[in-house]
């Protein structure tokens, strides 16, 4: 009996920590709920074809939006990084769950996301406005999020 329950613990941690992984696959992202990364993408055409990440968080507590907006500072950089933050926070004390990217290629960046609400196995498209260059970008939603898969990635 200890066996099968030390089997069974086992199993449970390895999904755990595989719901909680950052993947990326051939240009495609699928970022679960808490993490912030930073990317170093390949652009070839003005499509972003490969990603390399630099730099992973995991963010334990509930973000601010409104507060990180407030003291985010626009510069000029060019350095070709890609930010993203995927986190549940709160807007002015609403409960909600955000995508923030913040992209530094000198041009408009567009892509596609598909979400996937907890307790449901499949994903969902959803809307994503265009991402300006040096500033801060965010995307909300009031449904609980657990991962969210971004492809297409364009700059022009």
């Amino acid at each position: 009996m200890k066996k099968f329950l030390s089997i069974v613990f086992l199993f449970l941690i390895l999904i755990i920590q595989a719901q909680e992984k950052i993947t990326i696959n051939k240009g495609e992202i699928t970022i679960p709920i808490g993490k912030k990364i930073l990317l170093k993408p390949e652009i070839k055409k003005n499509k972003i074809i490969s990603f390399e990440i630099v730099k992973e968080e995991n963010i334990n507590e509930k973000v601010d939006f409104f507060d990180m907006l407030h003291h985010f500072k626009k510069d000029n950089v060019k350095d070709n990084s890609i930010e993203l933050l995927f986190s549940e926070g709160q807007l002015m004390g609403a409960p909600i769950f955000v995508l923030n990217t913040i992209q530094k290629t000198g041009k408009k960046m567009v892509f596609k996301a598909k979400i996937r609400l907890k307790g449901n196995s499949s994903y969902q498209p959803t809307s994503i406005t265009p991402s300006v260059s040096n500033a801060a970008h965010m995307e909300q939603w009031k449904d609980r999020i657990d991962s969210i898969i971004l492809y297409d990635f364009t700059v022009n």
